[in-house]
């Protein structure tokens, strides 16, 4: 039987043109990146102003207009050729490149793709030069015209390009890009992304047959005013500028841009501009960094703005390793990177002891804390040492369980939250930290070392949390083990707090208020303008007069001050100022409508006459004072839409923040017992089904 030999296909070159839409097809990935190219040229050119008009995302057309040096009439015929440029005649010049484009491939590949046209003026023209390209050549306006040469028209000085039918012939390119407000949106970011980096560049964006722009910068506005432009106040008021010592050592000639504060807290991601050698890139590992050190400074799934330009010795990075030029490599780039976060995180830290709020804030619908509140949050504190205490739940050892005891929750999976950064940390790490060695505080700190109920202090550093089951009651659940807990968070976060403020006592960060608040002003409407809050809610047979508390903010102001970081303007001493208060946790701030009743029972409720019982009494209060105040459940027949966003916002506080916290932190003490109690656990509801 004959063998029928098939004849194996040769190797052959490729078509130019299909070698050319190959490498389109690289470079130009979508619209946003055609325009990347076009205005980084324009950039080049030297202009000032450069505007752009989008149709359908840029895909019907694209237009740019700048008043650049524009294009020599004799360029005109090689200006869409591949691997023109007039930015580079060598190779070794790439290792001191300092403009955008260099590889003479951007107007190649997008006239490969798309109808391309220019019309360009030149001081020297005396008219401008309009014409169209197809394929990298000058190609007739028109079938009907013969001369494919540049035609004179009336223009002024820069260039107008002008894209139309992008990918017209790359259908399968067409049917991976998104909607067309999708892609105009990409647009406008790459144009606000060069807007905060160029300086004395103005830039307007808007669609096709709209009179009015979505993006407008001046060219004489500062890069503080282009950020407020394009991202809005919340951004703008919170910047920090940084502009870092050089490290010639490891290459880094120069480092600055904006960062926003600790105060700055926004869950909706803007993902950072970072600008090398006037490159605009992304770089994944000094992002991480950065967020990394932004984990310590703001509530878990919040995000902060960063901007920064670095300039390298070019001679150390290599910008021609990415077709659409997005990423850089560069030497020595962990030791830059280790350079550039100390310096955010020093920059962060000189800051981050002191937290400005509105003073707006302490003072409305104070009123709304009261009865219910305190009644359970004063009686918690009375009764606290005095609770009949139960077995705590015993955590299990065993080698291998039965199938029906195993927990489905694998912790290396990842989850929804798992998407969200680290929770922030406990401002344990002030600059110039304090020694405590009063003996006093540190027998505090024995004592709740001594209550420590260990098995619940396990339950605690190894649960899982589930939700809030009644927010009235302040319920909520946790999961340990093979159980389930209803927990009384109010009572766990007031022990919580209260060993966080024992262990920042003299150390803590501060809330500043934006002015001074009276504390004559807000004790007399909040409390002495009503009996039943002195004697009925306080329970007080014989409570302190306003003067007498008064004195004692005056009197002991050094104290406040030293202790406590509660900071007292007492020059009028019939009127002393509030100015700040303590901060235990970055990213909590406590519900300041209670400030009031802070205020007097730090007086009123601590005993002054012996040290130890002032100091603990004191911390005492500042601990009530975080507890998260009762919100009504949704099915409350008083609940509003502002309590609809308190829950949600106490639900991602708790969720996020203070139970993770509570993970690493926290000491469970004996009295607590009682506020955990087991509602469910595998092995029983096993047995229950196992029965039907």
């Amino acid at each position: 039987m004959a063998v029928v030999e098939t004849q194996r296909p040769r190797i052959r070159p490729l078509d130019k043109t299909v070698v050319n839409r190959i490498a389109a097809g690289e470079i130009i990935i979508a619209p946003s990146n055609a325009l990347k190219e076009l205005l980084e040229n324009s950039i080049d050119a030297g202009s000032s102003s450069i505007d752009i008009t989008c149709k359908d995302g840029g895909l019907k057309l694209l237009q740019i207009t700048d008043n650049g040096s524009g294009i020599s009439k004799d360029d005109l015929p090689i200006l869409c050729e591949r691997f023109t440029t007039s930015k580079l005649t060598k190779f070794e010049d790439l290792n001191s490149i300092q403009t955008y484009g260099f590889r003479g491939e951007a107007l190649a590949s997008i006239s490969h793709i798309s109808h391309f046209s220019v019309v360009t003026k030149t001081k020297q023209d005396t008219c401008a030069w309009k014409c169209h390209y197809s394929e990298g050549k000058l190609v007739p306006s028109k079938p009907s015209v013969q001369s494919s040469d540049p035609k004179p028209i009336a223009g002024k000085d820069g260039t107008s390009i002008i894209v139309e039918d992008l990918f017209y012939n790359f259908p399968s390119r067409l049917r991976s890009l998104k909607s067309a407000n999708e892609e105009y949106s990409k647009i406008v970011d790459v144009i606000n992304r060069y807007a905060i980096h160029t300086e004395n560049v103005g830039l307007t964006c808007k669609k096709f047959g709209t009179t009015s722009n979505d993006v407008i910068i001046r060219n004489n506005m500062s890069r503080k005013d282009r950020i407020r432009t394009i991202f809005g106040n919340s951004v703008a008021n919170e910047l920090l500028d940084l502009d870092f010592e050089p490290n010639l050592d490891i290459g880094l000639f120069k480092c600055y841009g904006n960062v926003t504060n600790s105060n700055y807290t926004n869950k909706k991601v803007i993902q950072p501009v970072f600008f090398i050698n006037n490159r605009l890139v992304s770089h994944d590992p000094l992002k991480r960094a950065i967020n990394q050190v932004y984990t310590n400074y703001l509530p878990r799934g919040h995000k902060a703005f960063v901007y920064l330009a670095l300039e390298i010795n070019p001679k150390n990075v290599d910008v021609n390793v990415h077709p659409t030029k997005r990423e850089v490599r560069f030497l020595n780039e962990d030791e830059i990177i280790e350079h550039i976060v100390k310096q955010i995180e020093i920059t962060l830290s000189q800051l981050d002891s002191t937290r400005s709020f509105m003073t707006q804030q302490v003072l409305p619908n104070a009123k709304r804390f009261r009865q219910d509140d305190f009644d359970a949050e004063l009686d918690s504190v009375d009764s606290m040492y005095n609770k009949k205490t139960k077995s705590a739940p015993q955590s299990q050892q065993y080698k291998k369980p039965y199938e029906h005891k195993l927990v489905r929750t694998d912790f290396n999976q990842s989850t929804i939250t798992s998407f969200i950064s680290t929770n922030a940390a406990i401002d344990l790490s002030t600059i110039n930290r304090v020694e405590v060695k009063l003996k006093s505080v540190l027998d505090l700190r024995k004592e709740v070392e001594t209550r420590t109920n260990k098995n619940l202090t396990e339950v605690f550093s190894k649960h899982t949390y589930i939700g809030i089951v009644d927010y009235s009651r302040r319920l909520l659940c946790i999961q340990y083990d093979v159980k389930l807990f209803l927990i009384d968070y109010a009572s766990i976060c007031n022990e919580f707090f209260y060993q966080i403020a024992l262990s920042d006592f003299s150390n803590f960060g501060k809330i500043k208020f934006s002015e001074p608040i009276s504390i004559r002003s807000i004790l007399q409407e909040n409390i002495y303008n009503d009996e039943t809050i002195l004697r009925s809610n306080f329970k007080l047979q014989d409570p302190p007069s306003l003067e007498t508390v008064l004195t004692n903010y005056v009197e002991m102001a050094e104290m406040y001050m030293e202790y406590f970081s509660i900071e007292i303007d007492n020059a009028d001493p019939l009127d002393p100022k509030l100015i700040s208060i303590p901060m235990l946790i970055r990213g909590y701030t406590p519900n300041l409508t209670k400030l009031a009743f802070l205020l007097f029972k730090m007086v009123a409720r601590v005993n002054w006459d012996d040290e130890k019982m002032c100091l603990g009494g004191i911390l005492r209060q500042i601990a009530l004072f975080y507890i998260p105040a009762t919100i009504p459940n949704s099915d409350d027949p008083d609940s509003t839409l502002d309590d609809a966003a308190e829950r949600e916002n106490l639900s991602d506080i708790l969720d996020n923040l203070i139970f993770p916290l509570l993970k690493k932190k926290f000491l469970a003490t004996e009295n607590l017992v009682r506020d955990v109690v087991e509602i469910a656990n595998l092995p029983g509801l096993y047995k229950v089904f196992e029965r039907c």
